[in-house]
């Protein structure tokens, strides 16, 4: 059985319709077949500035994209009240200025509709830098934006989305047994090489927060 993503995790207990309707903002890195992997049924909206890192499978299980831009454009032809599910995966901290694209994107949720906003932690500008894994906000040099819980909330807030939880994104109990016993052998190696790899390792540390809402009726 797959590892279930962190976001889903939140989310699969709660967003039981049969066949919900997803919009993922910054659809890359195989994002749509792994959505259908968990959401087998789900109508699947892909949305981002550009075509990344997709194979011909993952085109394929999109059923729509829309093109937008870095300045917060294009997010108008997406459909207002259409969607179940709104996903924001490590997008805001991409962003200049998110506000305007998360108060846009309340409109698109359907009532009881959910977003899930994920992004690096004030924690993670205090973490140490990885060799390969972005790990310390900075080792990305495209992260521009620092975000905070609060901030988020409040935006939601004001676009009529109430806030379901908030805070540290965790892994399982056994998943964080096995995480803790690899950094172990990780802190061991850099003592030797200097050298230290995050991969794997962003929830045991404390690399995510997230904030999971749910559109008011």
């Amino acid at each position: 059985m797959p590892h279930c993503p962190v976001k889903f995790r939140y989310l699969r207990h709660r967003l039981t319709t049969p066949s919900p309707r997803i919009l993922d903002i910054g659809c890359g890195n195989g994002s749509p077949s792994i959505t259908k992997r968990w959401f087998p049924g789900c109508h699947y909206s892909g949305a981002d500035i550009q075509r990344y890192n997709l194979s011909d499978g993952d085109l394929a299980a999109m059923d729509d994209f829309y093109p937008i831009g870095a300045d917060g454009s294009g997010y108008d032809a997406i459909p207002a009240s259409s969607y179940d599910l709104v996903i924001l995966n490590h997008v805001v901290e991409h962003m200049a200025e998110p506000a305007p694209v998360l108060a846009a994107l309340c409109g698109k949720l359907k009532p009881g509709g959910y977003i899930w906003i994920a992004f690096p932690s004030l924690r993670s500008l205090s973490l140490p830098h990885s060799s390969d894994e972005t790990l310390q906000f900075c080792d990305d040099p495209t992260h521009i934006h620092v975000p905070e819980i609060r901030e988020i909330a409040n935006i939601l807030l004001a676009g009529g989305v109430a806030i379901v939880h908030a805070g540290r994104s965790r892994e399982g109990f056994l998943t964080t047994l096995g995480d803790a016993v690899k950094l172990l052998k990780r802190l061991l190696r850099r003592a030797f090489t200097g050298r230290f790899s995050a991969r794997g390792l962003w929830y045991l540390l404390g690399f995510e927060d997230h904030v999971l809402g749910r559109r008011r009726p």
